[in-house]
């Protein structure tokens, strides 16, 4: 389950336009092939690629821009590209000149990442949350998806161990008072992680004293 939401990323402080992908600029591809030739491209098949052209160039005829290609990798230096994951080849019918590939930042996968991070800083008998997401947890996911897509493009303002563990501290800090779940959790369903005291379900949130949060 997901934590958090891409919008979320952008509403705790991701500043719009942070995550723009690195490229890099390819000569020309070749038609004989349909290879496209970058030394140590660090593609493996199935990953997702784009293309685009840069000032002046053109994309090698078929591929358009803006389109998510998935890469099969032939060496260290040359890939083709597929129009599907584990798809054929697609053939070129020109070798373009000057374009740019890139590989798209995946939002989804950093914020599974981020979420299955904050499962294994909670009590076993805490997770799997559910829906709602508590706003802190929601927060801190977020946060943690940030950090890392920040940290892929060379952005980040932080380390991502600082943001690590400010968030363990955080969560650990809310799981306290947070309601017993799980098969590790005893018979009553009212007990809280909080030394085992009986807690009713509509008592207010638990992580309202730290910091406001409801």
């Amino acid at each position: 389950m997901a934590y958090c939401l891409p919008a979320d990323l952008y509403l705790y402080g991701l500043p719009r336009g942070a995550l723009a992908s690195s490229g890099r600029l390819v000569d020309s591809a070749n038609v004989a092939d349909s290879t496209i030739a970058l030394d140590a491209h660090g593609f493996a098949t199935g990953d997702a690629v784009q293309v685009r052209p840069a000032a002046g160039g053109e994309l090698p005829a078929p591929l358009t821009a803006a389109t998510t290609y998935y890469a099969i990798a032939v060496d260290d230096w040359r890939f083709q590209l597929a129009a599907t994951p584990g798809g054929s080849a697609i053939t070129l019918t020109s070798a373009g000149s000057t374009f740019v590939v890139l590989a798209p930042l995946s939002i989804d996968a950093a914020i599974a990442k981020a979420s299955r991070m904050i499962d294994d800083m909670l009590p076993a008998h805490v997770v799997p949350l559910a829906d709602p997401v508590p706003d802190v947890v929601r927060m801190t996911a977020a946060e943690l998806a940030a950090a890392w897509l920040l940290a892929q493009t060379g952005g980040e303002s932080s380390t991502l161990t600082s943001v690590y563990d400010a968030a363990r501290r955080r969560v650990e800090r809310w799981s306290r008072g947070a309601e017993l779940r799980g098969p590790n959790a005893p018979p009553s369903a009212q007990l809280s992680t909080g030394g085992g005291a009986t807690r009713a379900r509509a008592a207010v949130s638990p992580w309202r004293r730290y910091g406001g949060i409801a």
